[in-house]
């Protein structure tokens, strides 16, 4: 339950959101049954269709008005997701690549919009209970005022509320919101057993800072959490970027039938990831705010430790002369050849002296 403190608040943020829903939701009540009809079949084959006509509010830029597509990475997550009904994956996006609206809002949506049931109990995981209920109350108010979804797939919001933690749909799809390490024992709606998991931002700095807290709350996830599915059937998904090396992310990421998809805000070739909502030029002044190791952690999934690595600021670079200038180079390796995670970087240094 929301927090009394923070709860008018968080309910002020809600009902911004909702009216922001209905303002964006409008329906062509001018169209024939057959173009619906049409409509509804494309949009549960075609995940990037889906998202840009049923929620026009987070597509389009506030500035330009355009719309800005799904990127490749949340088109090929929600196939998969809804390919395999018993993914247990790590989602390992950079920050900005609204992995949370995906994964929490838009991907349940697509399941529940499925000709065949795709989701019966979702279950949604944050820092604490009153961030997985924030976070619940986005999906709620979509169900409960998305115009559009309504038209093409009925109404669904029958009764609960976000602020309690749960609620229920009118074809009885129920979600619960849980905070990490809250117990989970027992979650179930009737019959049914959790069928759709989703750990949303577990980890935190503050966190990380501890082994034997992230040692406790991992087991939490691979006993407790994972004990409400169903034999482990159903969909287990953490979304997140990598903080550090020592997280439960990353421990997750570390078993071998966990699906990991990682993505950095540039790719290998260094292009941005999303290149229709960020430019490199935007890019570019994330970096220089931010600074090199933040942009490395929160961006590119690559947590650097202050003083157990040379801080960039203290290399210089230098035009190199020509090879036939040096009278002595010296190569060295380290292979790094140990299966421990605090050798998996292999590093090679050339050292050279100019001159006589």
């Amino acid at each position: 339950m929301v927090a009394q403190k923070s709860q008018k608040e968080a309910l002020k943020r809600w009902k911004q959101l909702c009216e922001t829903i209905q303002n964006f939701s409008t329906v062509n009540t001018a169209e024939t049954k057959a173009e619906q009809m049409e409509r509804i079949s494309r949009a549960r084959k075609d995940y990037a269709y889906f998202v840009e006509y049923y929620f026009p509010h987070y597509c389009t830029d506030s500035e330009t008005g355009k719309v800005i597509p799904s990127a490749k990475h949340h088109i090929e997550a929600a196939k998969k997701i809804l390919r395999k009904r018993s993914l247990k994956a790590v989602f390992k996006w950079a920050r900005g690549q609204a992995k949370s609206t995906h994964m929490d809002v838009m991907i349940p949506m697509w399941l529940m919009a499925q000709k065949r049931r795709e989701i019966n109990v979702m279950v949604l995981v944050g820092k604490s209970e009153d961030a997985a209920c924030t976070l619940l109350g986005d999906i709620q108010a979509e169900l409960q005022y998305n115009k559009r979804y309504t038209h093409d797939f009925g109404t669904k919001y029958n009764a609960g509320a976000w602020q309690d933690g749960e609620f229920v749909t009118s074809d009885g799809v129920a979600f619960f919101a849980r905070g990490r390490g809250q117990s989970p024992r027992g979650l179930r709606y009737r019959n049914r057993r959790p069928d759709y998991i989703v750990i949303d931002d577990l980890d935190d700095d503050e966190l990380v800072e501890s082994p034997a807290r992230v040692n406790k709350l991992f087991d939490w996830l691979r006993s407790a959490l994972f004990g409400t599915l169903d034999g482990g059937r159903g969909r287990l998904i953490m979304v997140g970027n990598l903080i550090a090396k020592n997280s439960v992310l990353a421990k997750w990421c570390d078993i071998k039938s966990v699906h990991v998809t990682r993505v950095n805000i540039y790719d290998n070739k260094g292009n941005v990831s999303w290149a229709s909502k960020w430019t490199q030029g935007e890019v570019r002044d994330i970096e220089m705010v931010v600074g090199y190791r933040a942009f490395q952690k929160e961006y590119m999934n690559n947590p650097i430790i202050e003083g157990a690595v040379f801080k960039n600021e203290w290399i210089r670079w230098g035009k190199r002369p020509t090879w036939n200038k040096f009278s002595e180079i010296i190569l060295y390796i380290d292979p790094s050849f140990k299966g421990s995670t605090k050798n998996d970087f292999k590093a090679a240094k050339l050292w050279g002296k100019a001159g006589k």
